[in-house]
């Protein structure tokens, strides 16, 4: 099996086994308490996400750790599973990203 048919296996499974748990993304944006991507994982667990998505637990940590290596693939099928509007996904990235970049570069500000 090639790496892109187990992908299309795992992607496939997650669009008909969808975790429940994502439907409290879009309840928590819309109540505040998700700010940022990774706010996203107090509701639903890495793992899932990752398995999700086909990747790797810790290729995935290393994606959450650093934003810029996931692929706008990969964003809008998470903004899709949560059933979250493309758009509010890009918000919540660039503040990931921004917040990111102050880590990095501490004298910017964060973004608010």
């Amino acid at each position: 099996m090639t790496d892109i048919t187990g992908y299309l296996i795992s992607l496939t499974m997650a669009l008909v086994n969808r975790d429940p748990r994502y439907d409290l993304i879009k309840s928590m944006y819309g109540k505040g308490k998700i700010l940022s991507f990774n706010d996203i994982f107090e509701y639903v667990p890495k793992t899932v996400v990752a398995t999700d998505l086909g990747k790797r637990v810790g290729d995935f940590n290393k994606m959450m750790d650093d934003i810029r290596k996931f692929t706008l693939e990969d964003l809008m099928l998470i903004a899709h599973f949560a059933d979250l509007p493309e758009k509010k996904m890009f918000k919540l990235i660039e503040k990931e990203y921004f917040n990111q970049k102050q880590q990095r570069v501490p004298n910017l500000k964060k973004v608010s």
